[in-house]
């Protein structure tokens, strides 16, 4: 089994895929979200995502791992203990108490840093996280989630010179539960309205 494939497996087993009515971080509506904060609970199957997500990105040049709060943290941290990478994390907006920092942890001017989230849609949470970053004298020019919903991010996250790395689309994760006959070709394809 590939690589890939074990981790549409993991992300099924888990209940990872769900159907419904629901809007995402981006605004966007969608009868399928893609719940990957799920996988915290399952310790084997996080640590075997991890582990693949590092062999993915072990050939990749960084100097330092940021995690977009709060759903990248998790996977930022994980992939920081594998490869042995400094982790910061990049907050949405920053706190009205202590030092207020947008950027937690230890960082240097220049540092070449991979943005990790779980999932990305329109690129919305990676684009403002690169910003704050940027803004902070960081160079970034890769980013990294497990799944890709393929509604634009790889596209938007160009724009800025970031190139966006992932495991699985989310086209991928239906195309294998319609195989599985878990679902029909009209739900795959977005045709249900999430009742079903």
């Amino acid at each position: 089994m590939s690589l890939k494939n074990r981790v549409i497996e993991i992300l099924l087993s888990i209940g990872c895929v769900k159907f419904g009515e629901f809007i995402l971080s981006s605004g966007i509506k969608s009868n399928v979200y893609v719940d990957l904060r799920r996988i915290i609970s399952y310790p084997r199957e996080f640590k075997e995502i991890a582990l693949i997500s590092s062999e993915f990105l072990r050939n990749l040049e960084f100097d330092v791992i940021a995690g977009v709060e709060s759903s990248g943290i998790p996977l930022a941290t994980s992939l920081s203990l594998f490869l042995s990478k400094p982790l910061i994390y990049v907050r949405k907006e920053s706190k009205n108490h202590g030092l207020k920092k947008m950027i937690e942890g230890e960082y240097s001017q220049g540092q070449k840093i991979l943005v990790v989230d779980d999932v990305s849609t329109t690129g919305s949470s990676i684009i403002k996280a690169v910003e704050t970053l940027r803004s902070n004298g960081l160079r970034v020019s890769e980013a990294f989630v497990i799944v890709d919903r393929g509604e634009g991010a790889v596209e938007r996250l160009r724009e800025i010179d970031v190139n966006l790395k992932y495991i699985v689309t989310l086209e991928e994760l239906l195309g294998k539960l319609k195989e599985r006959g878990e679902k029909s070709s009209l739900e795959v394809r977005g045709v249900c309205n999430g009742s079903t």
